[in-house]
């Protein structure tokens, strides 16, 4: 059985981009299985879609290839690359889309594969003209380094919302999505994070806004009007309310950032 393609884009799906981006792909290889993560990616929104990447592709086997297509700069300058990692396979633009995946723990191998037979390709259109072949060619069991050459890692663009930031007190964070809940995850993995903000008692919000703040385990355990912090289903921190919204409640959208500062002792 050929490894699995999964498809990560801003596309939507009334347009037939999804579509032809699954056609190219299985006239290149047609034995191959395709599933969709997502493609309601809000448009052009990059850290979106690291997040939806990072949170999920543990939940996918080993030779997964994830073919993610963020790209607001299709046609310019900017890498295609492949990451190695966790025996999986992750193509992409170079333009942050891959931060979260490639800080994790663990090595990874970085390549570029911007080929030289690009320019046969629509400007507007890689995800089907490049990214969709490419992955095709791993499907058919093509190695990744026949592909592109070896990178520096540490070459891989990023975005300034992937890493929190340090305070005398606290730390800085960053809302990387706001999901139908109206639940704030927050740019803090569990693993690194939440013995932490286990001591976290005070959120600031823009401006002087501070309000408290309480570590929860559950939705249900905090009070009507309460705000907690959870540890939740997707690896990370999250600003959360029990049956209501924290985003409405908070004025947080997508990219917002916050100061989260712990009890002193």
């Amino acid at each position: 059985m050929s490894p699995l393609v999964v498809l990560l884009t801003d596309f939507g799906l009334s347009d037939p981009y999804v579509g032809q981006m699954k056609g190219s792909l299985l006239s290149h290889a047609p034995e191959t299985s395709i599933v969709d993560l997502s493609h309601q990616v809000e448009p052009f929104n990059i850290l979106q879609a690291g997040f939806y990447l990072a949170s999920s592709r543990e939940h996918f086997p080993l030779g997964s290839v994830f073919v993610c297509v963020v790209d607001p700069g299709v046609g310019g300058e900017r890498r295609i690359v492949l990451l190695e990692k966790y025996g999986q396979c992750f193509l992409a633009p170079d333009n942050g889309l891959l931060g979260l995946v490639a800080a994790s723990g663990g090595p990874c191998i970085l390549r570029d594969v911007s080929l030289p037979w690009r320019g046969q390709a629509s400007a507007t259109f890689h995800g089907r003209d490049l990214f969709a072949p490419l992955a095709a060619r791993l499907t058919r069991g093509e190695r990744p380094e026949s592909l592109g050459e070896e990178v520096n890692p540490h070459s891989l663009e990023r975005l300034p919302g992937c890493d929190p930031a340090l305070l005398a007190e606290g730390v800085r964070s960053t809302v990387l999505h706001v999901d139908r809940f109206g639940n704030c995850i927050l740019n803090l993995d569990i693993g690194g994070w939440q013995t932490t903000l286990g001591k976290a008692r005070r959120i600031s919000l823009a401006g002087p806004r501070t309000l408290p703040l309480r570590p929860a385990l559950t939705y249900s355990s905090l009070e009507p009007g309460e705000v907690g912090i959870i540890a939740g289903s997707q690896g990370y921190l999250e600003l959360a309310m029990n049956r209501d919204s924290a985003a409405r409640s908070l004025g947080l959208d997508p990219g917002a950032t916050l100061d989260i500062f712990l009890e002193k002792r």
